[in-house]
């Protein structure tokens, strides 16, 4: 395949139920070190590995449009939002693949998702698909089952910038800054009446507010 000159795609998949500073933090970290001009969000409308999201595929749209208000170098991509059935990330790369056959494709995913990459649909494709790129996550440790750990450990990369020269199937690790926040987190303090100030934009926390979402458990 021919490798296409146009910079490669980043995308950052998650719930984000919701969207929090860690989020945007990592994301913008991420673009910065890989040089891109843009990186994707790309929320999951129906995640097959977690719990049901406690709110909409509508309402998590909505708060993410709210925090990147101020973030001009992230935007969405909302196909699994819009699109029927469990959000299997394989199905999103066959998509993506189809739209940028010689482009780069960078998947960002956090170390607490990565350690059970091995019980995700057809796993082992998504290493032909896209180039993964890792980064740590609060009290998440590196903990592979031996067949993941053996992939990873031959495509490991060091180098960002070896990432252009090939569409898929790379492992580079970045060493971002650890932010202690999750969505988790949030949603507990939010039924506890506790305050959220520094965990998410102020638009945010005033549509969770507004729309009274995540007081019941």
């Amino acid at each position: 395949m021919r490798i296409s000159k146009q910079p490669p795609l980043a995308f950052f998949g998650g719930t984000f139920d919701p969207v929090h500073y860690a989020h945007l933090r990592c994301a913008e970290q991420a673009r910065s070190i890989l040089q891109l001009e843009k990186l994707y969000l790309l929320p999951a409308g129906d995640p097959p590995h977690k719990n049901t999201p406690f709110t909409t595929a509508a309402q998590r749209l909505d708060m993410l449009r709210l925090a990147l208000a101020d973030y001009p170098a992230l935007d969405i991509d909302d196909r699994e939002c819009r699109r029927d059935g469990p959000s299997f990330m394989v199905d999103t790369l066959h998509e993506l693949r189809t739209e940028y056959p010689g482009q780069s494709i960078l998947l960002l995913i956090g170390q607490d998702a990565i350690n059970y990459l091995h019980t995700w649909h057809q796993w082992r494709q998504l290493f032909s698909l896209a180039h993964i790129i890792t980064f740590p996550r609060p009290g998440a440790a590196p903990a592979y089952l031996p067949e993941l750990a053996a992939e990873i450990e031959r495509r490991y990369c060091s180098d960002p910038q070896a990432l252009a020269g090939s569409t898929s199937g790379k492992v580079l690790h970045l060493d971002l800054e650890l932010i202690d926040i999750s969505a988790t987190a949030i949603q507990a303090a939010i039924r506890r009446g506790q305050p959220l100030n520094g965990m998410s934009p102020a638009p945010v926390l005033q549509y969770i507010a507004d729309n009274r979402l995540y007081l019941s458990a």
